[in-house]
């Protein structure tokens, strides 16, 4: 893996599934019938990354009332051609269409719901964009990294599109290296990977209202049940003077101004990787590093030093909660050359099944 080159990993609950429906070629007798796959209810999208410098990222369904995957790549089955996804960073679906980020590639493609057909693609002005979170059914926010992180990361920025033209209208300077971001009270919340801050933009006017100070080397975030803003910090790993090394974190706020926060350490650092998720009723949080998922509820005094499950091949990639069952899914990838795989967990981690999906899965998106 390269952790600072522009590759990697709130989401939504979003299904899709398997393939079904039949297209007649028609009558001529050297035809023969081509399935053409659609994304239909009670299905997971596996958000497989690829290989670094490689166009090989991909989608793959997984059908959840069947326990198999249906479609390994399920834009290639739609479409008749590849995705040509340089890190497919992420996916987000707003209505009845979803929108793949490919980091990388310097482009978002947009696909129709149920049929993953490609109704456009969004390049001009994207620079290294990372996660997609929309505001309305007529406007999104972008977060982009403009400049890789390796050897010196420099300001990135948020990009608002319009989801009618699928043209970018407007870009707000942020921090270095943003990830996810998070809507809540008018507010959007931008988390700075190469800093320690998160910034708050103002959806209204599409300004920077302030920078909040939180631990080190934040990726992701997410609201409790409450209503309150918590945010990982991954912390910092520094091999040549580990005494330099920062701990990981999770900082929590209300948020609404004046935005107090507080902050509690990990006993190390957690991984470049790390992330935080939740469960459906947002009362369970999960944080995931390289090798083990630890699980502690938003009212727990301390933070949990017992993980809720481990790995010692040290491959976690990707994690998330189907929120209507709780069931832990996580991406594994032994390396980026080959085909990964996800497990899935009951919510008392006990191990359920698991199905060989694309390159590098490291997130997925239920519908």
């Amino acid at each position: 893996m390269f952790p600072r080159l522009p590759y990697p990993a709130l989401l939504t609950r979003l299904t899709f599934t398997g393939i079904t429906a039949l297209t007649l070629l028609g009558c001529d007798p050297k035809t023969t019938e081509v399935p053409v796959p659609e994304v239909r209810t009670n299905s997971v999208f596996i958000i497989n990354e690829g290989t670094y410098n490689q166009p090989n990222g991909s989608v793959s369904v997984f059908d959840v009332a069947a326990a198999k995957v249906t479609s390994p790549d399920i834009f290639q089955a739609a479409n008749g051609r590849p995705l040509l996804s340089n890190v497919t960073q992420s996916m987000t679906v707003v209505g009845q269409q979803g929108y793949i980020v490919a980091n990388n590639s310097n482009k978002i493609e947009v696909v129709t719901l149920p049929s993953f057909k490609s109704v456009g693609t969004i390049t001009a002005g994207l620079k290294l964009p990372r996660y997609l979170v929309a505001a309305s059914a007529d406007k999104a926010y972008v977060s982009e990294w403009v400049t890789p992180t390796f050897p010196t990361p420099g300001p990135g920025r948020v990009s608002v599109i319009d989801l009618r033209t699928n043209t970018v209208t407007r870009t707000i300077v942020v921090g270095k290296a943003p990830e996810e971001m998070l809507l809540a009270g008018g507010k959007l919340f931008v988390t700075n990977s190469e800093e320690n801050t998160v910034t708050v933009i103002n959806t209204a006017t599409d300004v920077v209202e302030t920078t909040l100070t939180v631990g080190p080397a934040p990726a992701s975030l997410a609201l409790d049940n409450n209503g309150r803003l918590w945010v990982l910090g991954n912390g910092v790993t520094n091999y040549s003077n580990p005494a330099l090394s920062t701990k990981g974190s999770l900082t929590d706020f209300a948020p609404t101004p004046p935005y107090t926060v507080r902050k509690r350490d990990f006993a190390s650092d957690l991984g470049y990787l790390a992330r935080l998720r939740t469960n459906g009723t947002r009362d369970q949080f999960y944080v995931k590093t390289d090798a083990a998922v630890y699980r502690l509820s938003p009212a727990d005094a301390a933070l949990p030093t017992k993980p809720f499950l481990t790995r010692g091949s040290f491959d976690i990639y990707g994690l998330n909660i189907d929120p209507n069952d709780n069931t832990v899914y996580v991406g594994v990838a032994p390396t980026f050359t080959a085909p990964g795989k996800f497990i899935r967990y009951t919510s008392a981690g006990k191990a359920i099944d698991s199905a060989a999906v694309g390159i590098g899965p490291n997130g997925f998106i239920f519908y």
